[in-house]
């Protein structure tokens, strides 16, 4: 149908109300015609292709198309189907709604992309080397390089400058734009950093007390790392400060199949002695204990039979014979990782008596488990420490230590 035939038809004569009638009349068919075309793609489109993605064996389809994909490709369709309906019409737009129409295309476009690129992203984090090396920081990137792009092209389009000469002028402005986006630009330098020297990946349990952080890693993009404590608050760190400041990152102690326990307990020197004969008949009816006094008592008599000085001789000791006790002992844990060291040893005694330590790797590493595992250990400790006749030190109950007075 001509249009300009039926206004004319209508009475309207003058040529510049037939032009503004007529601009207006094909913008109006324009418009309905998008809309039509806009809700098509964001709802019939969409649920198609979701259904087709339901369909199929694969999941990655169902992470790369989602409906923020389809809203923003619906949003690109308007201004291209206005382009090929004023083909089709024979209808040119005004300066001004073409420059528009452009930078629609140019932003929207823009949002396209990155959502498809965030629709990788979520692919690849289905899998599980995505806990390993993330991309998210390279998509974040490639979303700002995007962006970028599109704010260029648009200032193009409304200046009628081309591409390189905007970039020649903006070469001026390289400080300001450093200055503005320091955060991310030592964002960007710290991403490659700690995915090339595998210093942090998601699920990691990390400490870095500058940050009040001690959890788990949930998220690193380009300019923060998010870190859930384990009170279940969020820490946010920026991801330059895991490169510029130290940090305890505890995977390795999770790779290796066990977890250290290093604590002491302090022994009451007036408690050390030589064992006596009904002491030892005592210990001997241990099973723990029982080949290690024979061997022990047989090298002994063997070295003390050219000895007639009492002080020349050598005897077994309680503390002695208490650590080789609990040596055994945690031998024959389960809930110890033999394969690692352990060892009970004597540290430096002190004001507070002789501390002994107990060296080992609990095979449980999850924290709750883990601290179980070190109070039975220790339970265990204090309750037959009894037998061996030792004694903790504590300090009395009238006295105070030094380090608490006033």
């Amino acid at each position: 149908m001509n249009i300009e035939s039926f206004l004319q038809q209508h009475g309207i004569q003058s040529p510049a109300l037939l032009a503004l009638l007529q601009g207006a009349a094909l913008f109006i068919l324009a418009a309905i015609a998008a809309w039509i075309a806009h809700l098509t793609a964001r709802k019939g489109l969409a649920r198609i292709v979701r259904k087709i993605a339901g369909r199929t064996a694969t999941t990655w389809d169902d992470h790369l198309f989602d409906h923020r994909f389809f809203n923003r490709l619906s949003i690109l369709v308007i201004p291209v189907t206005i382009y090929l309906l004023a083909r089709a019409i024979e209808w040119t737009p005004g300066l001004l709604l073409t420059r528009l129409l452009d930078a629609w295309i140019a932003l929207s476009a823009v949002l396209v992309l990155a959502a498809l690129l965030d629709g990788v992203n979520r692919v690849y984090e289905s899998y599980p080397l995505s806990k390993d090396k993330p991309i998210k920081i390279f998509i974040q990137i490639l979303d700002i390089f995007l962006y970028c792009t599109a704010g260029i092209v648009i200032i193009g389009i409304f200046t009628g400058k081309d591409i390189a000469t905007l970039l020649a002028g903006m070469a001026a402005f390289a400080a300001v734009l450093m200055l503005v986006f320091k955060d991310s630009i030592l964002g960007l330098v710290a991403g490659i950093q700690l995915s090339a020297n595998n210093m942090v990946r998601i699920g990691d349990w990390i400490v870095m007390p500058a940050c009040g952080a001690d959890g788990e890693v949930l998220e690193i993009n380009l300019a923060t790392v998010k870190v859930q404590n384990w009170d279940m608050t969020i820490t946010t760190i920026p991801t330059y400060r895991l490169v510029s400041d130290s940090f305890t990152n505890w995977r390795g102690m999770q790779e290796s199949k066990g977890r250290r326990i290093k604590r002491s307990v302090n022994i009451d020197v007036r408690s050390v002695h030589h064992l006596d004969e009904e002491e030892l008949r005592m210990l001997r009816r241990s099973t723990l204990l029982k080949d290690y006094i024979e061997q022990k008592l047989a090298d002994l008599n063997e070295y003390n039979a050219t000895r007639d000085n009492p002080l020349d001789a050598r005897r077994l000791t309680n503390i002695g014979t208490f650590r080789e006790y609990m040596e055994s002992w945690l031998a024959r844990n389960p809930d110890i990782n033999v394969e690692m060291t352990h060892m009970v040893r004597q540290l430096q005694p002190g004001p507070t008596g002789i501390p002994l330590e107990i060296y080992c790797f609990s095979a449980r590493q999850q924290w709750i488990e883990y601290e179980r595992v070190q109070a039975d250990i220790f339970d265990h400790l204090y309750a037959v420490m009894e037998l061996f006749h030792l004694e903790a030190f504590q300090y009395p109950g009238n006295v105070i230590p030094a380090e608490n007075q006033g």
